[in-house]
C-alpha cells in the first residue's frame, strides 16, 4: 500500500514538473517558440514522459486554464456578500486580467476551445452565480441558467478574440459594456403599480 502511494506522489511530483517547466518556458520565450524537446530538456525528463502525462503542449495550456479558472471560481463564490451584477463583474474581470496578463497562454487556450479537454469552470461558476440572481429575482427567469452561462461566456471570449486580434481596446472595459448589456436586458421586470 505505502509502494502505491508513494509511486502515486511520484507520479504527482513528475506531472507537476513537466507543468512548471512549460510554463516557464512559455512565458519566457513564447508559446509557439517552445517545443516538447525544450520543456523535456529542461525538466529533465523523456519526451515519452511528457507524452505519458500531457498529449500535446496545448495540452499543458488546457491544464494551465483549468487551474486559473478554477481559483476565479472558488474567489469569486467568496463573495456571497455582493449581488448578482457585482459578481458577476468581479469574476469577468479577474478573467479579463488572466486574459490580458497571459495573452498569449490565453489565445492558446480559447483556439482549443473544443473537444472533450475543454474546461467547462469557468461555465459553471457562470451558471451557479446565474443561478443564484434568478433564485433572488435579480434576473429574469425566463432563461434557463445553462443557456444564459453559455451566452455571456460566449460573448466574453468573442470579446477576448476581437481585442487580441485587432490589438486595440480596453478588455476590461469591453468586459463590463458587454456584461452591462447583457444584464440590462435580463432585469426582471417590475410591475407597475
Amino acid at each position: 500500500m505505502t509502494d502505491l502511494s508513494r509511486r502515486e506522489r511520484k507520479k504527482k511530483e513528475t506531472r507537476e514538473k513537466i507543468f512548471s517547466n512549460a510554463m516557464h518556458l512559455f512565458r519566457m520565450q513564447g508559446f509557439t517558440a517552445t517545443s516538447v524537446e525544450q520543456i523535456t530538456q529542461y525538466a529533465d525528463v523523456g519526451k515519452g514522459t511528457f507524452y505519458n502525462y500531457f498529449p500535446t503542449k496545448e495540452a499543458v495550456i488546457l491544464e494551465f486554464s483549468r487551474r486559473t479558472c478554477q481559483d476565479l471560481i472558488i474567489n469569486g463564490r467568496q463573495k456571497t456578500s455582493l449581488g448578482t451584477r457585482q459578481r458577476l463583474r468581479t469574476l469577468l474581470q479577474d478573467w479579463a486580467e488572466f486574459m490580458i496578463k497571459d495573452r498569449e497562454i490565453a489565445w492558446v487556450t480559447v483556439r482549443n476551445r473544443e473537444g472533450a479537454d475543454y474546461d467547462m469552470s469557468l461555465h459553471y461558476g457562470l451558471l451557479a452565480i446565474l443561478t443564484v440572481g434568478q433564485q433572488n429575482r435579480e434576473i429574469s427567469r425566463e432563461f434557463d441558467p445553462a443557456f444564459l452561462a453559455e451566452s455571456l461566456e460566449g460573448m466574453m471570449v468573442q470579446h477576448f478574440i476581437r481585442w487580441f486580434v485587432s490589438g486595440v481596446g480596453d478588455l476590461h472595459e469591453e468586459v463590463n459594456h458587454a456584461l452591462s448589456v447583457f444584464l440590462d436586458g435580463l432585469a426582471e421586470k417590475r410591475q407597475e403599480a
